[in-house]
């Protein structure tokens, strides 16, 4: 891809402004995920072309609705696959950032791209059902699961102050009104940068309704 001549990437760069560092790592980090795609489908194969918009930018818009960085505190990336959106944050400056993955080809590939970008990320290797965590301040999703089936999967690790930043298509209302079935819960719905008919998802403040 060459980024010069590519609206894409410059869509990226008008809304992001990232640093050149930021931009030398992702860079970087598709590079690797190239070499890695024909044995791995990391992403459609339809979407590499547009890579910078479809999945860079994609995963990158979350950041404000982040919850400001304090040690105390972690951002956990639930599914996150190929690095998205958890490795795309990661670049922009994130260090609070654990990254569940339970397939171990994808892991070995998270991790190539953590030593190789030199990011400040920990990598959980196990369903997230397993995860043990008392410090999740913020969890994100991407592509993973149904909300109802995430909420599930995460509600061992949701406190009273814990919010979900989760990336939706135009089936959102349809997941939120199946999810409130089972779950008590109050959001907000944003505006995808990438995708009119998608939103961006916040949701807070979570309890699993009596059996």
């Amino acid at each position: 891809m060459f980024e010069k001549t590519d609206k894409n990437f410059y869509a990226f760069k008008k809304h992001l402004n990232p640093s050149k560092d930021t931009i030398y790592k992702l860079k970087k980090f598709i590079h690797i995920l190239d070499d890695y795609q024909d044995n791995m489908n990391l992403i459609g194969k339809s979407t590499r072309a547009s890579i910078w918009e479809r999945h860079i930018l994609d995963s990158a818009q979350i950041e404000k609705y982040l919850h400001k960085e304090n040690s105390k505190y972690s951002t956990i990336d639930v599914g996150t696959g190929a690095g998205f959106p958890g490795i795309v944050l990661a670049t922009l400056g994130r260090k609070d950032l654990l990254l569940c993955e339970k397939s171990k080809k994808k892991r070995l590939f998270l991790n190539v791209i953590a030593k190789e970008c030199n990011l400040n990320i920990k990598i959980f290797e196990d369903k997230v059902e397993n995860l043990e965590i008392y410090n999740a301040k913020t969890i994100i999703s991407r592509a993973f699961a149904p909300l109802k089936d995430l909420l599930v999967k995460v509600k061992h690790f949701i406190y009273s102050d814990t919010s979900l930043i989760i990336h939706k298509g135009k089936t959102y209302m349809q997941e939120i009104k199946e999810a409130k079935k089972f779950f008590s819960f109050n959001y907000k719905c944003y505006d995808s940068l990438t995708n009119p008919y998608a939103k961006i998802l916040q949701i807070q403040s979570v309890r699993k309704k009596s059996e």
